[in-house]
């Protein structure tokens, strides 16, 4: 296990314990279209077809947790400082990974050489963000996992939602470590950037229609 996340372990024990809550550990969990045992399977059964591979929504659960109150509620826990959290930083990795592990790499096992290489899979996951159901349905994914939560605990104490935005992002290595190449489509976090007297203005004006009028 990586120094980063057995130091955030750490931390989410800390924060439980100093707030009372009990441990409830919950990932977002989709459920995708296709035949097989496993998801990878699946995709191979539709040929490898992004517009094809899609969430079957009424059997995913998109929870993501990392401790619980008395009271039932639901925060996540990140070892990150106020400051640390101005840029944005890793949220969750819900889409389907598919990559060799270091033991496995080449050797005939389908669950790993599902693609032919970093290239391919990376193509795959391009191809994934232009279909139809990731532009119609990308935005309820999204807050359907952060949403699941009240808010973020962190280095400085709790942070709700509505001081936090959330994007997705393609993963090159950037936001977090990825393996031989291997894109990542990822959730990131930061906290919303306080907005000058002049972008607050070019909101209002694009919101109400009239910057669009004179385009």
């Amino acid at each position: 296990m990586q120094l980063r996340a057995k130091t955030g372990y750490s931390f989410e024990r800390k924060v439980r314990r100093e707030e009372g809550f009990e441990r409830y550990i919950k990932a977002p969990r989709i459920k995708w279209s296709g035949v097989g045992r496993n998801n990878v399977q699946k995709l191979l059964s539709l040929n490898k077809n992004p517009e094809l591979f899609k969430p079957i929504f009424e059997e995913s659960r998109f929870i993501k947790a990392d401790a619980r109150s008395v009271d039932g509620t639901l925060y996540e826990i990140k070892k990150y400082s106020k400051s640390q959290m101005g840029k944005f930083n890793l949220y969750s990795e819900p889409i389907i990974k598919v990559a060799p592990t270091r033991s496995e790499w080449g050797v005939g096992n389908p669950y790993y050489d599902s693609f032919d290489g970093s290239d391919e899979y990376n193509d795959f996951i391009r191809r994934l963000t232009k279909t139809k159901w990731w532009r119609k349905y990308n935005k309820t994914i999204l807050e359907n996992i952060y949403k699941s939560n009240s808010g973020i605990f962190s280095k400085d104490g709790f942070i709700p939602h509505d001081e936090i935005e959330f994007k997705w992002v393609i993963n090159e290595g950037d936001y977090a470590p990825i393996f031989e190449g291997y894109h990542r489509l990822t959730i990131v976090f930061r906290l919303k950037q306080k907005l000058s007297w002049k972008d607050k203005v070019l909101i209002f004006l694009k919101n109400v229609g009239i910057l669009n009028k004179y385009k």
